[in-house]
């Protein structure tokens, strides 16, 4: 039988949560499937749990009484009590007898008993946390606002952990940690880059009792067992503390905190904490209150990246002088600008803050804060808007790199911050809106013809297309030209065909490159070092095809990262099974028999799979490339095509027509 895939398991649980649907609100869908799902994987894979006789599935599955839903009850209190260090307290929510009746129980306990859920029976061994994880976005979806309190987007937790860049041996905390995306993610990054994530220390702490639970279950699904998750509220009463009471500190902070919390400072421990003022209750909410607890708890060295809403960048009073303690002690590195509609609950934009410990920022950045206004950076869903691989990939690599590309990133001065009064809003620094059209030349609207010095800025692209000005323009004068005969309309349509040529070379480029890392990759195959090749394949990838100047860097590197993210998992299975293996989990997606083939046939068959699914994304952003260089073509001809004579020629042609058509009617 072929292992289970994420997206196979992933249905089951959706099917689960089908079960549910109109006996229970949505937002309690994910205690019930959690609990189920936990008895399943602890009664299927030795070692992950003690299970007790009362807890296994054996027992549930073949009880035959009324009073199926204390059965399930008592399974889960006994596997809690079994496993007091993992479970204490996270199984108070769910209540079966309670919340369904025998029918719904009954189709649960028989919905759960068709899947295997030992590793033997999964494709790969973090198969149920991240089918976890998949189900936990969707409860968010249906729980509307309610969903952003506990599930932040896993495309901004993976943009936050690659900012942050936790290594292994140190310490990471999420002081609002939700669902625990942000840890589980952290120890990820580590085990993606060659690192052990199990030798990183995971703190955190949440206020909400259920999804308190969530987080340790969440954590204890992805094999996590030894992570410090606390129920508590961070800001009142932070719990992480060492032996004299002084808060523990971290190397790398991660979270989202709930947008403008209110609060009582009379019940805030640990004043300390807020070093650049609020302690007094002169804010309205908590907003830079959690803030400042980041930095707080990070080490002298330490890096923290936190999600605010944009009011935290630009409102006055307190919250300016907080601004204003934060930037002078180079403790901000940058702002980042995060679009609209991102955010489960909320469509409203937010952005990152990376912060650093009380050494501040790196030498050859002090005295600067870096703005990233990436508000365009998402792509558009049905309900919610998202980020890409490949916005990530553009967002990271220009905050590593410090760079500054005009409308989407600055590094800005601390004495132009400080005569804007301490304001971050981003787009004071960064305007990501789309550049104007120039002004209409008057001359050309008078006398017809195109600007040259419009033109210029642009025939460079056209230039990498292979159109040269003369498939373009007639010249008309030193500074001006005129359209082909036949006008705009006819060479615009012209265009795609004098840039096939050159688009056809780029693709054979792209083809090229690929035989030499398919070979590569084939080297690798069942090494279980595959995947350690992505930033060395990235790198090559965009060395290769960047001369041509077709796709710029941020294009390259986000067709390749969408790439590798969408086939990451049939890399993994190449590493692991060889490639049969692929061939085997597409069979089996596509809900086919598996047949055999031989491993040269297999080889060929994934290696020209995956090349040509890189080289179908590569070619739609060249198309969309040169679309956009027929839309300024045709702008060109929609501004200068008609000149104010032309009218005036025309308006006189017709008035002799229409004078001529009157006499022969007798009118004059």
């Amino acid at each position: 039988m072929s292992p289970l895939t994420v997206a196979q398991l992933a249905r089951v649980l959706f099917g689960a949560a089908d079960i549910l649907r109109g006996r229970m609100d949505a937002s309690q869908y994910r205690d019930v499937v959690s609990g189920m799902l936990v008895l399943k994987r602890a009664s299927d894979q030795p070692g992950v749990l003690r299970v007790p006789e009362r807890a296994r599935w054996s027992h549930i599955v073949g009880y035959q009484g009324k009073a199926l839903g204390h059965v399930l009850n008592d399974a889960l209190w006994e596997l809690e009590r079994s496993n007091p260090e993992v479970l204490k307290g996270v199984f108070e929510a769910p209540d079966f007898d309670r919340r369904l009746g025998r029918a719904e129980l009954k189709a649960l306990v028989d919905h759960f008993d068709h899947i295997l859920l030992s590793d033997d029976n999964l494709e790969f061994g973090d198969e149920v946390g991240r089918a976890y994880d998949l189900i936990l976005s969707e409860f968010a979806d249906s729980a509307g606002k309610r969903g952003g309190e506990f599930f932040t987007p896993r495309s901004v937790v993976r943009l936050m952990v690659r900012l942050v860049r936790p290594q292994e041996g140190q310490s990471v905390y999420d002081p609002f940690a939700g669902s625990g995306g942000m840890l589980v993610q952290a120890r990820q990054y580590v085990d993606e880059h060659d690192g052990d994530g199990a030798d990183l220390a995971l703190f955190g702490q949440e206020v909400n009792g259920a999804t308190w639970s969530t987080a340790r279950l969440n954590l204890l699904l992805h094999s996590i067992t030894d992570g410090s998750v606390l129920c508590g509220d961070t800001l009142t009463d932070p719990l992480h503390s060492v032996e004299d009471g002084r808060l523990r500190r971290f190397d790398r902070v991660l979270t989202n905190p709930p947008f403008s919390m209110k609060y009582s400072e009379k019940e805030v421990r640990h004043p300390e904490r807020m070093k650049y003022g609020g302690a007094s209750g002169q804010l309205k909410n908590a907003d830079l209150m959690n803030v400042q607890h980041v930095l707080a708890t990070l080490r002298p060295d330490g890096i923290g990246a936190v999600v605010t809403p944009h009011g935290v960048l630009f409102r006055g009073g307190a919250e300016r002088e907080i601004r204003r303690g934060i930037v002078e002690d180079a403790r901000l590195e940058a702002v980042i600008g995060i679009g609209p509609n991102v955010f489960h609950g909320t469509s409203l934009p937010a952005c990152i803050l990376v912060l650093r410990g009380a050494n501040g920022t790196p030498a050859d950045q002090r005295g600067q804060v870096l703005f990233i206004n990436a508000e365009r950076e998402v792509v558009t869903g049905r309900s919610q808007n998202r980020l890409e691989p490949q916005n990530i990939e553009k967002i990271v690599s220009v905050f590593r790199e410090w760079m500054e590309i005009p409308g989407f990133s600055r590094a800005v001065s601390l004495q132009e911050i400080a005569e804007n009064d301490f304001n971050l809003n981003i787009r004071r620094y960064v305007d990501a809106s789309p550049p104007a059209e120039p002004p209409l030349d008057v001359r050309a609207t008078l006398f017809g013809g195109v600007p040259r010095s419009e033109v210029e800025t642009e025939v460079a692209k056209f230039h990498s297309y292979g159109i040269g000005l003369a498939d373009l323009f007639t010249l008309k004068s030193a500074d001006y030209l005129d359209f082909l005969s036949g006008g705009c309309e006819a060479t615009a349509a012209r265009l795609p065909g004098l840039a096939a040529a050159r688009e056809e070379e780029f693709i054979d480029s792209c083809r090229s490159w690929w035989e030499e890392a398919a070979s590569r990759i084939a080297e690798l195959a069942e090494s279980e070092r595959l995947l350690m090749l992505r930033p060395r394949l990235m790198a090559s990838f965009r060395e290769e095809l960047l001369p041509a100047e077709i796709l710029d860097r941020y294009q390259l590197a986000g067709a390749f990262a969408a790439w590798w993210s969408n086939r990451q998992d049939d890399l993994r299975s190449l590493d692991l099974r060889g490639f049969p293996g692929v061939i085997d989990r597409w069979a089996t997606a596509d809900g086919r028999q598996s047949s055999y083939l031989p491993q040269n046939m297999a080889r060929e068959r994934v290696l020209d799979v995956l090349g040509e699914d890189l080289r179908s994304r590569v070619e739609k952003l060249v198309v969309a490339e040169r679309q956009g260089l027929v839309n300024v073509y045709r702008s060109w001809g929609d501004r200068y095509e008609t000149s104010l004579m032309d009218l005036e020629r025309q308006s006189e042609a017709a008035a002799a027509r229409l004078g001529a058509r009157l006499k022969e009617l007798g009118y004059t």
